[in-house]
């Protein structure tokens, strides 16, 4: 799989990832481009509706396929065309941040102060935590989490590195929500 995703940044190919999980059950799948792999996640941009979606992390044991069929190919050849590709490029250069361990990747993110998803899908327990980085350990990471009413819980939301399916950087979705939060009174 190294050199396949290996081939995909380097031609800048748009692709579809599926992600499995441990009954090899379809949970989510995501459209773009990979920018970046190491030995255990891949980076790549998310679009929706041919619109940026923000940066996913994904580790590549997840990973049950990657696409880049005729399909992806055209959704490729109108996001070149609209310059949308040459928008996300410029946004993965502001977003520096490099693939490592989780602990790494979120203290990277922390000192970026930029609100991030975390997505849990694994067992029983679906969550989805919206926020900055507060905190950091060695097993979990916590989030000033907002809810969907727009304010801040009073505590923080914790997340363990095992029980992350994936997390989005740079959400059009939790940027603009981020900007209208508030704390609770």
């Amino acid at each position: 799989m190294k050199k396949r995703i290996a081939k995909h940044i380097k031609n800048q190919d748009f692709v579809k990832v599926y992600i499995t999980n441990t009954d090899d059950y379809e949970i989510d799948h995501f459209n773009g481009i990979i920018y970046e792999q190491n030995d255990k996640f891949i980076l790549m941009c998310d679009t929706f509706d041919f619109n940026f979606d923000g940066f996913i992390v994904l580790r590549k044991s997840d990973i049950s396929e990657i696409k880049c069929t005729e399909n992806e190919k055209i959704f490729k050849q109108i996001i070149d065309n609209e310059r949308i590709t040459n928008s996300i490029t410029k946004k993965r250069l502001a977003i520096n941040v490099t693939l490592s361990a989780f602990k790494e990747m979120f203290i990277q993110l922390m000192y970026l102060k930029l609100p991030i998803i975390i997505e849990c899908k694994y067992g029983k327990d679906d969550r989805f935590q919206i926020g900055p980085i507060c905190e950091v350990d060695e097993k979990k990471v916590k989030l000033k989490h907002f809810n969907a009413s727009g304010e801040f819980d009073l505590k923080p939301t914790t997340a363990r590195y095992k029980e992350i399916t994936f997390f989005r950087i740079d959400s059009p979705y939790a940027n603009i929500f981020y900007k209208y939060a508030k704390e609770i009174e």
